[in-house]
């Protein structure tokens, strides 16, 4: 089940977002690959892709609902082109030379509070 669902979706998205879905149009470009070749009975398949997609003429109205002929389903992928940007690193000296010293002890701590944090005793 979750595998058809995952099929399912996907294909969804990509007949969505993708000019996929003018694979749809192919059994349309093979009837009229067909109706050539009974008027022209040498014709070639590349002979009749060249003749539809190489130039814009149209011969007749099924012409526009040939796959991937209708301009107006355009796919527009967003994106973001960010410049390159050169960062130079310099190592510099600090001018003064900072010396750290520590006087910490632990009888520092404040006392009204050390009871409390102490492990659990076994009576």
């Amino acid at each position: 089940m979750k595998r058809l669902l995952a099929i399912s979706l996907l294909a969804l998205y990509i007949n969505s977002n993708t000019e996929f879905h003018e694979m749809l149009r192919l059994p349309i470009l093979l009837e009229h690959y067909a109706e050539h070749k009974l008027q022209v009975k040498d014709m070639s398949f590349w002979e009749f892709l060249t003749m539809h997609y190489k130039t814009d003429l149209s011969h007749d109205d099924q012409d526009n609902r040939l796959p991937f002929k209708d301009r107006s389903h355009s796919f527009a992928a967003p994106v973001m082109a960010l410049p390159i940007q050169k960062i130079a690193l310099e190592e510099k000296t600090p001018l003064t030379e900072i010396s750290h010293s520590s006087t910490y002890t632990e009888a520092s701590i404040a006392s009204c509070l050390h009871d409390i944090f102490q492990p659990p005793r076994h009576s």
